[in-house]
C-alpha cells in the first residue's frame, strides 16, 4: 500500500517477478536466493529448465483460462468425477489494470516476468498435449466433454447408506 506500480517493478527484492518459475523450480540447483551462487542468466536457464522438468512430471495441472478442458483432464487422470461443472471466469483484476498501463510499463513487466510468460506456454502447450492424447483414446468424449460436472443418474438408493450399518454406536458409547 502506498507503493507505485514503477516503484515496486523497481525494487531489486522483489518476490514477484517470475514467482511461477520459483515456485517450480528446484531452488536448491541455483544455490536458493544466493544470487552470488551463480550468473543471472545460467541461474534463469536452471531455474526454467527444471521448472518445466517439475511442471511435465506432475500427474496434473490445470490453466485457469482453460477450466473445462483442465476440469476434463483432471476427470480422466483419477477417474473421478465432479458434481458440477468448473466455471469459466475470465474477468480478473489484472484484466482490467492492464488497459491502464502505459506501454513502457507493459513492456517492463514482461520483461520482468519472462521467465514466467515462457513456462506459461510451455504448461499450455503442455496441457493441449494431454488433452488432445486423452480425447484420442475416449470413445464417447462428445458427450462426455458436453456434459462435465453431471454425474450420471441413479435410481434407488447409493452403495453405501449409513442407516445399513451394522456397527450401531447411538447409544451413546463409542
Amino acid at each position: 500500500e502506498g507503493v507505485s506500480l514503477d516503484e515496486f517493478m523497481a525494487c531489486e527484492a522483489n518476490l514477484a517477478s517470475n514467482r511461477q518459475t520459483r515456485m517450480l523450480s528446484d531452488l536448491e540447483l541455483v544455490g536458493c536466493y544466493n544470487s552470488d551462487y551463480m550468473p543471472k542468466a545460467e541461474r534463469d536457464r536452471v531455474m526454467l529448465a527444471s521448472a518445466k522438468k517439475n511442471l511435465a512430471s506432475m500427474s496434473y495441472f490445470g490453466l485457469t483460462e482453460f477450466q473445462k478442458i483442465s476440469q476434463y483432464i483432471f476427470e480422466e487422470t483419477f477417474n473421478l468425477r465432479f458434481a458440477i461443472p468448473f466455471e469459466q471466469n475470465n474477468a480478473t483484476v489484472s484484466s482490467s489494470t492492464i488497459t491502464t498501463l502505459s506501454s513502457q510499463q507493459a513492456a517492463r513487466i514482461a520483461h520482468l516476468n519472462a521467465l514466467d510468460l515462457e513456462l506459461y506456454d510451455f504448461a499450455k502447450k503442455l496441457l493441449f498435449e494431454r488433452f488432445n492424447k486423452l480425447k484420442a483414446r475416449d470413445a464417447n468424449f462428445g458427450q462426455r466433454f458436453k456434459h462435465l460436472g453431471e454425474l450420471p443418474f441413479k435410481n434407488g438408493v447409493t452403495e453405501f447408506d449409513w442407516d445399513k450399518l451394522s456397527d450401531d454406536t447411538t447409544d451413546g458409547t463409542i
